[in-house]
């Protein structure tokens, strides 16, 4: 097993400044799949309260091609869990020093056990090179992931891919975290529908209040999901969701307003072109 690459400056940036803060906020550890084409940082309920993020990067965009190299016995691919601020720390580091060059790669390391045994541990070695600096820190690891627990990881990253089709946030993203923020102050969970007309309903319903919203006419995609006739607005909007959910148009699911705010906030760091919403079976 090897991996071994310089990281771009761009690379580098964005890691730091927009996306590992990003994923941060949701739980202290990730797990980092790398293979030949793609890295990807993966939340799972083992590292949240329960929402699964994904980010995904092609290699180039974080590292030197002419130095990237990752190797293994499965697929050339190379997984382990990694405490986020950790990373962080060290990326943030190396910027503040003015590096002209971040190597990084998967080394073991010599160190003392509980009772003074020595005992080999998987790290990450960051050497950060500069003008007159140069600085090396290693970040721990846990190690390497099983090629069962590889491609359990695998199929994890790709749960995007199961869904038939989303729903474009970014237009209605403020009204969206606004209606997140009065919501949360009726109750903790929230009935989220989304139509394949371009509507998202978020609905509160307890014993004594009912209180729900509607953001209209967003992007559907693929565009062949996109259903003209599901939404008809003539009706009242509980209506329209009532015959879409009936008719199969639109799904819905119940979600905890704490969790979806946390999302929504989340595109003030990474600005995304497009924020995808869909349901999707676990």
């Amino acid at each position: 097993m090897k991996l071994k690459a310089t990281l771009t400056e761009h690379g580098s940036r964005l890691l730091w400044k927009n996306f590992l803060p990003t994923i941060e906020k949701f739980g202290k550890t990730c797990q980092v799949l790398l293979g030949a084409d793609e890295v990807h940082f993966i939340q799972t309920s083992l590292n949240t309260d329960g929402v699964h993020v994904t980010a995904r990067f092609a290699a180039e965009t974080l590292f030197d091609t002419a130095t990237y190299r990752c190797q293994s016995k499965h697929y050339n691919l190379i997984a382990f869990q990694v405490e986020v601020g950790l990373l962080l720390r060290v990326l943030k580091g190396a910027a503040a020093t003015n590096a002209h060059v971040v190597d990084v790669k998967l080394t073991i390391r010599q160190v003392t056990g509980p009772a003074g045994e020595p005992q080999s541990k998987p790290f990450l070695s960051f050497t950060a090179s500069g003008a007159s600096t140069n600085v090396v820190q290693d970040v721990p690891i846990s190690r390497p992931f099983s090629p069962a627990e590889v491609t359990a990881l695998v199929a994890a990253k790709d749960v995007g891919s199961y869904c038939p089709a989303y729903l474009d946030l970014v237009p209605g993203l403020a009204a969206a975290q606004a209606i997140v923020d009065r919501l949360k102050a009726v109750d903790d969970c929230a009935m989220l529908a989304v139509c394949r007309g371009g509507d998202a309903h978020l609905l509160v319903q307890t014993t004594s209040v009912a209180l729900g919203a509607q953001i209209k006419d967003l992007s559907v995609y693929p565009q062949t999901a996109y259903v003209a006739a599901a939404c008809d607005r003539s009706k009242p909007v509980s209506e329209q969701l009532q015959a879409a959910l009936e008719n199969g148009t639109a799904v819905s699911v119940h979600v905890l307003l704490k969790q979806l705010a946390r999302v929504l906030s989340t595109s003030q760091l990474t600005e995304p072109a497009q924020v995808l919403l869909e349901r999707r079976r676990r």
